[in-house]
């Protein structure tokens, strides 16, 4: 491996962990709430809005019987509300509650604001350096399939 692809490498390896504690950091409070798992639908259901359970459970990648126990627990804890497809009452759609939504958008606050803490130590050229290489790097390495993601509550 070429000595810059090394240095690149290193760096992308320390700034992966950098990225992972501020993810940990940000989940750690809702954690008292809801699993890892848990938290996962209830981000995809954020950005999707109202889904079949069928659905849910595809973007996720889990077992749609596994994803109605999780479900039930969350419906239980209050953070989303089933309800019957109006044109075919043996369908359910998963929604957030306001309680769910508020969970996922402190989250995401939080995390933002770690993030944000941590560019205003850098220069400006520093950051514009940043922007253009993580996106470059979320170009290359393309979109985490839902498995990655689970059990990281992402």
């Amino acid at each position: 491996m070429p000595h810059d692809a090394v240095h690149t490498t290193a760096a992308t390896l320390a700034s992966s962990r950098a990225l992972l504690g501020i993810v940990a950091r940000s989940l750690a409070p809702a954690l008292t709430e809801v699993t890892v798992p848990q938290f996962r639908v209830l981000v995809v259901l954020s950005q999707s809005g109202p889904l079949r359970m069928g659905d849910l459970a595809e973007r996720i990648g889990i077992h749609p019987s596994t994803l109605t126990r999780t479900v039930e627990r969350l419906e239980h804890g209050g953070w989303i509300v089933r309800t019957p497809v109006p044109d075919n009452r043996r369908e359910v759609r998963s929604s957030l509650t306001e309680a769910g939504q508020a969970l996922v958008a402190t989250v995401t606050e939080r995390r933002v604001a770690m993030i944000a803490e941590v560019l205003e130590g850098m220069t400006t050229d520093e950051r514009a350096a940043l922007g253009t290489g993580m996106e470059a790097f979320a170009r290359a390495a393309g979109e985490p399939q839902p498995q990655d993601l689970l059990e990281l509550g992402m």
